[in-house]
């Protein structure tokens, strides 16, 4: 479970959920067959008996922090999502759950990313200014950061800037 205080949290085949897509083909949950009462809580998927992954969604959409796991059920990547996109920081991690690599996402675009080799934190990914100005503030302020900032980036439950309404 990612956010404890989350008060529903179903599968994504739960008899209760209702989807439509979104412009990029992915599901938005509702709690009605009109798609008038749009889901807010956790979502997770199973493959297999095992938890594939776990999500935050509001307003229907996928806003807020991401698990994903590996056949073996450990942690392989935690990423920060809005509007059902990854927006932020997203992290993968070894078998030990390690941080190996922390980037900055734009709209599922890796835009940097730092790993540790030998204890060593070192950009393997700059960013290219390729959006100029015309980025939104938070992945401003994220690209500001130090690379070991971003490495040791902790997520945090009910980020403001996750939020994303249609």
């Amino acid at each position: 479970m990612i956010n404890k205080d989350i008060e529903l949290r179903l599968e994504d085949i739960d008899d209760r959920l209702f989807t439509k897509n979104d412009r990029n083909g992915y599901a938005v949950y509702f709690l009605d067959q009109n798609l008038t009462e749009p889901f807010t809580g956790e979502i997770y998927v199973k493959f297999n008996d095992a938890i594939e992954s776990e999500a935050e969604y509001k307003n229907g959409y996928k806003n807020g922090i991401e698990h994903i796991y590996n056949s073996e059920g450990n942690l392989e990547q935690t990423n920060e999502n809005r509007g059902n996109v990854i927006f932020g920081i997203s992290k993968e991690y070894d078998e030990d759950g390690n941080t190996v690599i922390a980037s900055i996402v734009y709209n599922n675009d890796y835009l940097r990313s730092v790993e540790s080799v030998d204890n060593k934190i070192q950009e393997i990914k700059a960013y290219d200014d390729k959006f100029g100005e015309s980025l939104p503030e938070y992945i401003q302020k994220l690209l500001k950061l130090s690379d070991e900032e971003v490495f040791n980036y902790e997520f945090k439950i009910n980020n403001p800037y996750l939020n994303y309404k249609d």
